[in-house]
């Protein structure tokens, strides 16, 4: 055997467990959406806990997690987001921490039990995941195949291999505010025209809800119907990520990573991305408020958040 690569045996492959970075840039014209992680902060605060580039694909997972065996070698990992799990080491299972190091050898074990009123977690390695990639990305994209681990979700039995790390990190950050305000901020969409005054004010002054109809495409929205004046069909055009469409039952749907790269509905609103995080994270039923701001607001706050990124390795501390 090789010990200078670790193996992941999956003993539970979890709801939708699949492999993530950055995703895929330049390529929608072909058709291929930008994927990637759909919970960027949390995604990138593992690689930083872990010391990796803040491009190293790690496994992100919905709501139900993967149950994991080091078959091999020995790795560095942290887990993120809102997430409960227990750790199996030199025999002894414990209560796992989030947003800290910890240091696996044969034969321990990660059990990925649940998110807790959240969605999507992540599970960073050291020196990250050996698997497949197109056009540079390691990002699973399920809906063209292509991708980390071959274009699929991770499946129970499989390997998962990657280069062992041989010193055990200790690091963690101490704490992480989480927003849990009820507001989602976007910018006007580019057919926010096609709809009447009053029912503009309806999209911003009443509830929506996070239906059970949640994925990596896309939310669907419920609990506030709003219709456009002018026809729920258009030329079909480029969409984005955070893109708000109206079909024609008046249900929204917030496109999420995976999202087609074309579409014909009119887009009232676009979310910003630095509110698409605490979206996506919303769980089913949680009812919040769209709230309008400026394109310059829009950039400042995505300034903003880049500048947390980098600071954020200044909060990491010896576990």
């Amino acid at each position: 055997m090789n010990n200078q690569h670790y193996n992941l045996r999956v003993l539970r492959e979890g709801l939708i467990s699949t492999i993530q970075d950055n995703g895929f840039t330049k390529l929608q014209h072909i058709g291929i959406t930008t994927g990637g992680a759909i919970d960027d902060f949390s995604y990138k605060l593992g690689n930083i806990i872990l010391s990796n580039t803040l491009n190293t694909p790690s496994i992100e997972f919905a709501k139900l997690g993967p149950k994991l065996l080091v078959e091999q070698g020995s790795l560095n990992i942290a887990i993120t987001g809102r997430v409960n799990f227990l750790l199996k080491l030199n025999g002894d299972y414990i209560k796992g921490s989030t947003n800290r190091s910890y240091f696996l050898n044969k034969g321990d074990e990660i059990d990925v039990q649940s998110t807790e009123n959240s969605n999507y977690g992540y599970i960073a390695i050291k020196n990250g995941i050996l698997t497949s990639s197109f056009e540079g990305s390691y990002s699973t994209l399920i809906p063209s195949q292509i991708g980390g681990n071959n274009g699929k979700k991770i499946a129970i039995n499989q390997l998962i291999k990657g280069i062992s790390s041989f010193n055990y990190l200790n690091n963690k950050i101490s704490k992480i505010n989480y927003e849990t305000d009820k507001f989602v901020r976007v910018i006007k969409g580019p057919q926010m025209h096609f709809f009447k005054i009053k029912d503009i004010k309806k999209f911003f002054n009443e509830e929506f809800e996070i239906s059970t109809n949640i994925n990596r495409i896309g939310i669907r929205l419920s609990n506030n119907i709003v219709k456009p004046l002018k026809s729920h069909n258009i030329d079909s055009e480029g969409i984005i990520k955070g893109s708000v469409q109206i079909p024609g039952d008046g249900n929204p749907i917030i496109l999420a990573s995976d999202h087609p790269t074309i579409g014909g509905y009119p887009k009232i609103a676009t979310v910003i991305m630095t509110d698409f995080v605490k979206l996506i994270q919303m769980p089913p039923r949680t009812k919040f408020f769209f709230k309008e701001i400026t394109i310059q607001e829009a950039e400042r706050l995505l300034v903003d958040y880049q500048e947390t990124l980098n600071n954020i390795r200044k909060l990491l501390i010896k576990a």
